[in-house]
């Protein structure tokens, strides 16, 4: 054991993303003059004022890890030449050194910067926030500024958060299905290097976004609604599955869904599960789906269940793995605001990436579409698909079938969507 000081035992909702090294990557798209020394400043000072993202994890014995400060210097960002939609060229990724990096990947005076965070530490919501503080610092620092950053202790788990806020488990006769993170260790596994993912995209146009949000007012849904209804009618198609053997699963935000509100940067990963599984007689059609999603959803956040889910982890993970071939797994993180830049520094696109290490238990849910990832950013609603490299040709057909569906609401004068 190190001479580091520990911080805690992960819990259960933070260790199912350390047996496999689960990282996440957000990343912009910029345009102009990027200010390398300015950049790595504000870095430093993000890390210095969130120390979790220097923190680092150690092995406590089979599927369990310790969180703990890290004594030596701040993670540095890596900076390579390269093709900027390579989002991690360069990258220096190990949960045992640091549990935040930045990576910059150039090409002349377009860039791709993306913050990566591990999944045990920080879920979408947080990781945005300390994405749009560190562009912000940035910001500060080129303008001549110092900046000003509050100083945080290390985030709660949700474990913690839920019952301070009378969030108790509920008594039920079964859950969701694990996410794609969730792995039971057998076995200390070996250290292979990470699977660096391809992604799809089915991204729409600003007209055809404005149009499906229109719709989603007209019908009572959301824009995520029909997404997700999108995607089931295209798993359904791809899959050879009637609607009513899909089980659409999907990641919930709790923070603002529990009295008091949780701060976006309080907990790591604060989030329930939601299930919907068509029934025989529900319509089949986008908005039909869409509504039926929206529904449940407000149903069991109306009667706590969602809220309460992430407490049945310990028991998800523990069990057996789910066989059904109709389960259909997405993260959706809503709209992504674009952060404070410089004039001089555009931002033209942001992107997502997800990855992780080898499953070597057997454990782990693994699903044909691939990590589906929803989000909408410049008011264009992107659906990334991050997949392994032999099923690219399977995920072009599931691209177009997205489309399809999406751009059938569009305005009359819409273009198609882009890739």
């Amino acid at each position: 054991m190190t001479a580091a000081t520990v911080i805690r035992p992960l819990a259960p909702s933070e260790a199912i993303f350390a047996n496999s090294e689960v990282l996440v990557g957000y990343s912009i798209r910029v345009a102009g003059r990027l200010d390398l020394a300015a950049l790595s400043a504000a870095f430093t000072a993000v890390v210095a004022a969130h120390p979790i993202l220097g923190a680092r994890l150690e092995p406590d014995g089979p599927g369990r890890h310790l969180l703990l400060e890290s004594p030596g210097a701040p993670p540095e960002i890596s900076i390579a030449e390269g093709d900027p939609e390579l989002l991690l060229t360069g990258a220096q990724l190990d949960q045992r050194r640091a549990l935040g990096t930045l990576c910059v990947v150039r090409d002349g005076d377009t860039a791709g910067v993306t913050l990566v965070t591990h999944h045990s530490i920080a879920d979408a919501s947080h990781s945005l926030a300390l994405l749009a503080e560190l562009c912000s610092c940035y910001t500060d620092l080129v303008q001549g500024r110092a900046p000003e950053l509050e100083p945080h202790g290390f985030p709660s788990s949700v474990e913690d958060l839920l019952p301070a806020r009378g969030i108790e488990k509920i008594d039920i006769p079964a859950m969701p299905p694990r996410s794609p993170g969730i792995a039971r260790i057998d076995s200390a596994p070996s250290d292979p290097d990470y699977l660096i993912p391809r992604t799809a995209r089915c991204r729409l146009t600003t007209a055809q976004t404005a149009a499906l949000i229109e719709l989603g007012h007209r019908e009572n849904t959301t824009i995520n609604a029909l997404a997700s209804a999108a995607i089931l009618l295209t798993e359904a198609e791809l899959r050879d599955l009637p609607l009513t053997e899909l089980r659409y699963t999907y990641s919930v935000d709790l923070r603002n869904r529990v009295t008091p509100p949780i701060g976006l940067t309080e907990g790591t990963n604060v989030l329930g599960f939601a299930n919907f599984v068509p029934a025989t007689g529900d319509s089949a059609t986008l908005t039909g789906l869409a509504r039926g999603i929206s529904g449940t959803l407000r149903h069991e956040l109306g009667n706590g269940f969602v809220q309460q889910t992430p407490l049945h982890i310990p028991e998800i993970a523990a069990g057996p793995p789910p066989r059904e071939p109709g389960i259909v797994l997405t993260t959706n993180w809503g709209r992504v605001h674009r952060p404070r830049m410089p004039d001089e520094l555009h931002i033209t696109d942001f992107r997502s990436i997800m990855l992780g290490k080898p499953d070597k238990t057997g454990h782990r849910l693994q699903q044909p579409s691939g990590t589906i990832i929803i989000s909408t950013f410049d008011n264009r609603l992107s659906i990334e698909i991050h997949h392994p490299d032999e099923t690219t040709a399977e995920q072009r057909v599931r691209v177009r079938l997205l489309a399809a569906h999406l751009s059938a609401f569009s305005a009359a004068n819409a273009e198609p969507p882009s890739p």
